[in-house]
């Protein structure tokens, strides 16, 4: 399998739907919102618990807005492309920058 990082994320999904959640103003606003939400504490414990609930809030998100089409080849790429996803990367990312953020202030 050759390297399929995109922009420096795990690949292309992965940056596009992090994009979308800074580019939207509605949906940059909800994961800000969210990120706060996750900050468990700046311990590695608390680290790991706010990342595995920050990722998973990103998961469910993405699931719960996929639009309903009939099944087809388009529906399969497209839950296809949600499962490519590094949920876990964005919220790591997203909230070290928190935390440096927090550490700073």
């Amino acid at each position: 399998m050759s390297d399929q990082k995109y922009n420096g994320w795990t690949n292309y999904e992965t940056w596009n739907f992090k994009l979308w959640l800074d580019n939207d103003e509605k949906t940059q606003k909800w994961f800000e919102e969210k990120i706060k939400d996750s900050i468990s504490s700046l311990s590695d414990k608390g680290k790991i618990k706010s990342i595995d609930k920050l990722s998973e809030i990103l998961k469910n998100y993405a699931w719960d807005n996929v639009p309903i089409i009939e099944a087809s080849f388009y529906s399969d790429i497209m839950t296809a492309s949600i499962r490519m996803v590094n949920f876990r990367e964005i919220a790591t990312v997203c909230l070290e920058d928190e935390w440096r953020t927090l550490k700073v202030a």
